[in-house]
């Protein structure tokens, strides 16, 4: 439960910025990343950084996130500067980054679900001495 309270502190934050009104929504902005592109990336991002932000006996895994994000970077074909491009691009466009950032959000909800459910069939298959 702490590592989805992190998750949502920092996906609230990003929607508090493009809420606020400080980023106007009528820059033009070319999109580096296409949305579905953008949107798994961050999806992968968020649960990333909770699943790091909750491993302590890891002690320097925050030096492995480079490393750990370029795997990410790898499998979506983009490199960290289009993706920082990107990312900078969509908070330009306040409509289309929330858009971005509730999709997000229903994967990470999904996500959870499935592991919520998964969890539950395993612990029904242990013998009642095991639970």
């Amino acid at each position: 439960m702490q590592k989805f309270k992190s998750l949502i502190t920092i996906i609230t934050l990003v929607f508090s910025i493009a809420a606020c009104g400080i980023i106007s929504s009528d820059n033009p902005c070319r999109k580096h990343v296409e949305k579905k592109v953008m949107v798994d990336l961050l999806t992968e991002v968020f649960l990333l950084e909770a699943h790091v932000s909750h491993q302590q006996t890891m002690t320097n895994i925050r030096d492995s996130l480079t490393h750990l994000y370029g795997g990410l970077f790898q499998k979506y074909e983009v490199t960290a500067d289009e993706f920082e491009k990107a990312f900078e691009c969509y908070m330009l466009d306040r409509d289309l980054m929330n858009s971005v950032l509730d999709e997000v959000l229903s994967n990470i909800s999904i996500a959870r679900s499935k592991a919520d459910e998964k969890k539950e069939a395993e612990s029904d298959d242990l013998p009642p001495e095991n639970q």
